[in-house]
């Protein structure tokens, strides 16, 4: 009796994909792959700043938290629009716009507050003016306070 060769299981994804390939053939799960795939395509301190809103006639919109970002976004959008082309597969994505606005999914990272005992004192050199003396103490003491 000859012995069956199982196959290595395979990823649900990838067995799915052609299955949704064909239901969607408008492409709406397009922006759905884009939005799951953005963090890695443009890392995750711009991934925090920005977000997918929609794709339309293959153009994505990408709403973007300052105009400062917009205009550094801008002038990376042939990269990132190659990155896009490589991880999503298809042309999708032929054309990105960013917008300034207020982002919905804030997802706040948890700040690493250093102990206390890390933290050093700081030596202010010999200041002849005390008024200048008390300002640089002053900052001094509300940025120890402050969290980091």
């Amino acid at each position: 009796m000859p012995t069956r060769r199982h196959k290595a299981p395979e990823q649900i994804g990838a067995a799915m994909q052609p299955v949704l390939d064909r239901i969607d053939r408008e492409g709406h799960f397009a922006i759905v792959r884009l939005a799951k795939a953005w963090p890695e395509i443009v890392g995750e301190t711009i991934a925090r700043r920005t977000e997918i809103v929609s794709l339309k006639f293959h153009t994505a919109v990408v709403k973007v938290s300052g105009a400062m970002w917009i205009q550094e976004l801008n002038l990376m959008k042939s990269q990132i629009l190659a990155r896009v082309t490589d991880r999503i597969g298809d042309d999708a994505v032929r054309e990105l716009r960013f917008v300034q606005g207020r982002l919905t999914r804030r997802e706040r990272p948890k700040l690493r507050t250093v102990p206390r005992a890390v933290r050093k004192s700081i030596e202010l050199p010999e200041l002849k003016d005390p008024e200048l003396r008390k300002a640089f103490e002053r900052l001094i003491e509300a940025w120890g306070r402050s969290s980091r």
